[in-house]
């Protein structure tokens, strides 16, 4: 009797967890997440780096829909990711369904010096700093100390979907170096730094590729902001590498103008006519654009 009575308690058992597997493990689609950086201008620094501890997303109309796509704290180099360089953040089955809000909680931020100075801005004792000026409806959450980040178009999974984001901080606009000092234009050395999240977040189904070099006459030219406008306004940039090549990743549809500046040149009046033009991104698309550059 004794053992018929263990033999139906483990009948149950068996029975409760198909039961929850086929909650958990209903139809799915595959979420990945990947961090970019727009560089910052100065050359001093070996290293800025942002700790990322956790990234939820769910639905902003239900609190409780909100699930986990990693909790695996990882520090990343922004300045490795520089030029279409990314790292994944996560890569995530979800359950299908919509979904229109992400949760970024970034804990603490560092940068090093060339010459080994480090400095630490740690969010969740210091909050973040300001309100920053993310795009696409990125929002400060001081009470979950989280950055919350309202997809523009509600994000469909469907069973067996694969969907891709991309997360470009900005980082010249996200660390506010404070108590700088400069010897002939160049910066030496500083006292600390604020974290102003500064960022966008985009679709990378509905976005394109800019890409190409910077040269002058006598070759490729390393070091040159490329700019890119949207509505008179500055939407992303770059650097060109030591190769002189620049690439611009997850540029939404729509209407661009591109500039590059570079210390001692300035942009050729000769074969950088396409260049001065209005040019339109479409999805998946990649464009080409050149420099040629001439001393100033």
């Amino acid at each position: 009797m004794k053992t018929l009575k263990y033999f139906f308690v483990a009948l149950l058992i068996i029975v409760a967890a198909s039961c929850e597997d086929d909650t958990t493990n209903g139809p799915v689609g595959t979420l990945s997440l990947k961090l970019t950086d727009a560089p910052m201008h100065y050359d001093q620094f070996t290293s800025a780096s942002v700790t990322i501890d956790k990234v939820e997303i769910g639905n902003s109309q239900n609190a409780n829909s909100f699930m986990t796509l990693t909790t695996t704290p990882m520090s990343y180099n922004l300045l490795e990711l520089v030029n279409g360089m990314t790292s994944t953040i996560a890569n995530a089955e979800i359950p299908t369904g919509d979904y229109d809000l992400m949760r970024l909680y970034i804990s603490s931020t560092e940068m090093k010096m060339l010459n080994s100075d480090s400095f630490t801005y740690n969010m969740n004792q210091d909050g973040y700093s300001g309100s920053g000026m993310m795009q696409n409806g990125m929002m400060l959450n001081n009470q979950n100390r989280s950055i919350d980040i309202q997809l523009n178009h509600p994000l469909t999974i469907s069973d067996g979907s694969r969907s891709e984001f991309l997360l470009d901080i900005d980082v010249d606009q996200s660390f506010m170096l404070e108590g700088v000092n400069y010897d002939n234009n160049m910066m030496m050395n500083m006292s600390g730094f604020t974290f102003t999240p500064t960022m966008r977040f985009v679709d990378m189904a509905t976005s394109g590729t800019i890409s190409g070099t910077v040269q002058d006459t006598h070759g490729n030219l390393p070091n040159a902001t490329v700019s890119l406008m949207q509505n008179d306004k500055l939407y992303t940039s770059t650097h060109s590498n030591a190769n002189g090549n620049y690439a611009l990743i997850g540029i939404p549809e729509g209407a661009y103008t591109i500039k590059t500046e570079l210390d001692g040149y300035i942009m050729n009046p000769i074969g950088n006519e396409q260049n001065m033009e209005e040019m339109n991104m479409m999805s998946g698309a990649t464009l080409s654009v050149d420099f040629n550059m001439m001393a100033n």
